[in-house]
């Protein structure tokens, strides 16, 4: 009987004992599923988390896009790199007016050739990857004229081709001077030579005014846009509105999406807004300032103001949405006839753009101006007009400027430093590195 009672207590033990294995067994098969399920998770948490910020980053930077745009007009340069990065050197001038004294000392009998205005910075300008001007007088047919109503010759165009230059802006406040009919002569000559120089501002129809312009230089895709505030009284046709974008409380959407669209499509936005208060030196108005935010908001990359006709302030912009542009308020005349000091002192914009793994910026410490001097002198037969660097110019070359022996009996090579200092301070430099 004992016996008995052993071997059942034994092996009711054993069953207890058996049970008790089972279920650590259980528990233990429980806590590596738990543990299976926590380590799943995790490991899709940072998945999510990694998709998350690879998004925002190919968000925030601008890489290059898939090539949507309507016009573009592609290069040929090299790639320059640098450690891998692609790289761009940019040069930008200020306004080129033909005034009569320009077309006169142009004249050759049979035609005109305006080549010797840029000749002393032709191979400076050449030698950047990507080179703009503002053709401020429309390209109209004839017959020519000067101030107040320009029509220039499209030897002007070819000439501004010769000095290297990549991008021709049209979009100013002389662009009506001619008439729509100018306007559609200027359009067809700067499309003939398409394959030189892309003309920016002026535009054929509707659905035209609408594209971005795109130039593509060392596998490096700009967005250029010209707009203007005004075009000194005249009015488009209603039906013809499409021919110059204005800038007004009307076409601030419009200008507004234009600019976005274009940050989308291109890698670096460039805005060349002809806007300001002729002959302000130095500080903005408001409206430009104003404009300046919202083409930096929009997505712009550099802004390249013109019309003053004088130099004003650099600055970079950084907008409530964290985009960041730098502004040359006023790049000042480059060629013109006007005089007084103030207007003969430019500024050449000079900077480096480059792409690398985080997109596609403005090179640090790259931003700098050049300051210009047109030389003008009209002791002589013929009279002489041209661009200098203002490091290149002298003080014999001062004596005999028509500002100096018209205008302005303090005109010197020492006032010109002095002034450009006073706009352009750090940010100058004496001329285009090589």
């Amino acid at each position: 009987m004992d016996n008995r009672n052993n071997r059942k207590r034994s092996s009711t033990n054993r069953s207890s004992s058996n049970r008790s294995r089972q279920a650590a067994l259980a528990r233990r098969k429980k806590q590596r599923q738990r543990l299976i399920i926590r380590i799943i998770t995790i490991l899709v948490a940072v998945a999510l988390i990694a998709t998350f910020v690879l998004g925002a980053i190919s968000c925030n930077n601008k890489k290059k896009k898939e090539p949507q745009p309507e016009t573009e007009n592609v290069t040929t340069e090299a790639i320059s790199q640098e450690d891998g990065k692609k790289q761009v050197t940019l040069a930008a001038v200020g306004d080129i007016i033909a005034h009569d004294t320009i077309l006169n000392l142009a004249e050759t009998g049979d035609g005109y050739d305006f080549s010797s205005l840029f000749a002393l910075l032709k191979n400076d300008i050449s030698s950047v990857d990507l080179a703009i001007a503002n053709v401020e007088t429309p390209l109209g047919g004839g017959p020519y004229t000067g101030y107040p109503s320009f029509n220039t010759p499209d030897e002007m165009g070819l000439a501004v081709i010769d000095a290297g230059f990549d991008v021709a802006l049209q979009a100013s406040n002389h662009s009506m001077d001619s008439g729509t009919d100018g306007i559609r002569h200027a359009i067809r000559f700067w499309k003939s030579h398409a394959d030189q120089i892309l003309m920016v501002g002026l535009h054929d129809s509707a659905e035209e005014e609408s594209q971005i312009p795109i130039i593509t230089v060392n596998g490096i895709s700009f967005a250029v846009l010209n707009y203007t505030y005004g075009l000194n009284g005249y009015e488009l046709p209603y039906e013809e509105d499409y021919l110059i974008t204005l800038m007004n409380d009307g076409t601030r959407d419009f200008i507004r999406d234009q600019v976005e669209r274009a940050s989308s499509q291109a890698d670096f936005v460039i805005v060349c807004p002809h806007w300001g208060e002729e002959n302000r030196v130095g500080e903005p108005t408001y409206e430009q300032e104003d404009w300046a935010m919202l083409f930096t908001e929009a997505g712009a990359d550099l802004i390249l103001g013109t019309h003053p006709h004088v130099i004003e302030d650099i600055e970079w912009i950084t907008a409530d949405n964290g985009n960041r542009a730098l502004c040359y308020y006023s790049l000042g005349n480059f060629v013109s006839n006007q005089q007084y000091t103030d207007l003969v002192l430019g500024g050449m914009a000079y900077l480096v753009i480059e792409q690398d793994e985080q997109g596609t910026h403005i090179k640090d410490d790259s931003a700098k101006v050049i300051p210009v001097v047109t030389h003008n002198d009209k002791t002589g037969d013929p009279v002489v007009i041209q661009a200098y660097y203002l490091a290149d110019y002298t003080q014999d070359l001062a004596d005999v400027h028509d500002t100096y022996l018209s205008f302005d009996g303090d005109f010197s090579v020492s006032l010109l430093e002095q002034k450009a200092g006073n706009v352009f301070g750090s940010w100058m430099i004496d001329r285009i590195p090589h």
